[in-house]
């Protein structure tokens, strides 16, 4: 998903959160991805605090609040549907 690339104004950042416990420490889960990988850690705990399904895209607002969810596993981003329909759900939190 480019969207930088067609709305470059409305700073949409996608990042990828590993759980607590799920530590890799395997190159093959960044190695050629374009989407940064972080570790999330017991201070912080987001996938609880987000009550993160595996998976889930949790889209977060401007101050990092949860907003809204959408989950890969039920919406296959190979259908067009499906990803035109998060493409919107980031489009509208990104323009609020």
């Amino acid at each position: 998903m480019e969207l930088n690339g067609e709305f470059p104004d409305l700073g949409i950042e996608l990042l990828g959160v590993n759980g607590i416990g799920f530590e890799s420490g395997v190159p093959q889960m960044v190695s050629g991805r374009f989407i940064p990988l972080l570790q999330d850690v017991a201070e912080v705990d987001a996938w609880t605090q987000w009550e993160v399904v595996y998976r889930d895209v949790i889209i977060l607002d401007r101050d990092g609040a949860p907003v809204g969810v959408f989950n890969l596993t039920e919406h296959d981003l190979s259908m067009m549907g499906e990803y035109e329909a998060l493409k919107g759900m980031l489009l509208d939190v990104a323009m609020m």
